[in-house]
């Protein structure tokens, strides 16, 4: 396993500012040519540039990077800053490996760490924080080159881990030859794109989406600064029902939870059976149509509001929908419209995108359109 707290890697005296992502990438990078690595059978199963080039979007060309989801730009931004700001703080240090290999091997630790959060931490190093509490997420990266035959699903095999490493507990009885799966997380497909380079198809039970491109518009100033000052401003997200997530979920069913908080209606949107928003949506759209006392009584605990507030607030939700419903079908279009290049050149910023990329982006739109179609309709659209 590989962390900060390697020996080998600590040997390298990387710049104490560097984030640990970057320490890995760069001590991958400067370990990566040598025939004679201890990581040699590793490497050998990491994937290609060439491959990387094909499904992780950070390395589309334009055209395709300009047909993503917006939640996956967002995404795919924050993550070239990430990549940028590793390779100007550790390139002093690595003064022999270019930005390619770089940008290679820190998308190999992008797409191949685990959480780990130092069980020893006292001792893991002198470069970590020494109290639990002051540990981020960005620190909590090891590497265990066995995990990575393990594949993502959305249900799969529970991981562990102490101070010795990690450990993989079956789910389930599992038939000689059938592949076994483990979980990154709950994640959305739009997530798992960016990040790892391949999304949950047809079905995944962790999507949702992001409302923010959508809402965040309509605000006016002073909306903005209300939200902001209450601590509602940004990260809306709509639930999907279960009979958005893909072929197989509309059938299951939610008996395992049979608590009742006394309404239907909120015993059906809890089992999913139709779309929900979060508590911050409700707020931000109880102060787009309803008056102030209203939204302020909501978002202080006071009042839930009632069913006519309720009527309203859905109402208004409903049209912000369908006429993004409008906006998935043109796109949708457009990337069916796409002309791919089988043999495109790599990094290519003109380059027409491959079939691959076209076909992916299909899928996520069509998962998308679902999921809008089915809030629609519960939304009495």
């Amino acid at each position: 396993m590989i962390t900060a707290a390697s020996p080998s890697l600590r040997s390298y005296k990387f710049p104490a500012n560097a984030t640990v992502h970057g320490k890995l990438a760069a001590y991958l990078a400067l370990r990566y040519s040598g025939n004679d690595s201890e990581y040699r059978p590793w490497q050998d199963i990491w994937p290609s540039r060439e491959e990387f080039e094909a499904i992780l979007p950070i390395l589309w060309g334009k055209r395709a990077r300009e047909l993503l989801p917006e939640d996956a730009k967002a995404l795919v931004a924050k993550q070239r800053h990430k990549l940028d700001a590793d390779f100007d703080t550790l390139r002093p240090s690595i003064p022999s490996i270019s930005k390619d290999l770089f940008t290679y091997t820190w998308l190999i630790v992008n797409t191949r760490t685990f959480y780990w959060d130092y069980p020893d931490l006292p001792r893991a190093s002198p470069r970590l924080p020494k109290k639990r509490s002051l540990l981020t997420p960005d620190d909590c990266y090891a590497m265990c080159p066995f995990m990575d035959y393990f594949n993502h699903s959305d249900r799969g095999c529970e991981t562990k881990h102490d101070a010795k490493g990690y450990y993989v507990y079956a789910d389930r009885d599992y038939k000689a030859g059938a592949e076994i799966y483990v979980t990154y997380g709950t994640h959305t497909s739009s997530f798992l794109l960016v990040e790892y380079g391949f999304i949950l198809w047809p079905r995944n039970a962790h999507d949702s989406l992001p409302l923010d491109h959508l809402l965040l518009p309509l605000l006016s100033p002073s909306q903005s600064a209300v939200l902001k000052e209450d601590g509602f401003y940004a990260n809306y997200t709509l639930i999907p029902a279960r009979r958005a997530l893909g072929a197989g979920y509309a059938e299951e069913s939610a008996d395992d939870d049979d608590d009742d908080d006394g309404t239907e209606a909120a015993t059906r949107a809890k089992q999913g059976v139709v779309t929900t928003t979060c508590h911050r949506t409700q707020a931000a759209l109880r102060l787009l149509t309803l008056p102030a006392r209203r939204y302020a009584a909501f978002v202080s605990g006071a009042d839930e509001g009632t069913e006519a507030e309720q009527q309203v607030v859905d109402r208004y939700l409903c049209d912000v929908l369908k006429k993004y419903q409008r906006r998935i079908g043109d796109v949708k279009e457009e990337v069916e419209a796409l002309d791919v290049d089988v043999d495109a050149k790599p990094r290519d910023a003109d380059e027409r995108p491959r079939a691959e990329q076209k076909e992916t982006l299909l899928r996520r739109w069509t998962q998308i359109q679902r999921i809008v179609n089915a809030a629609v309709d519960d939304l009495g659209g």
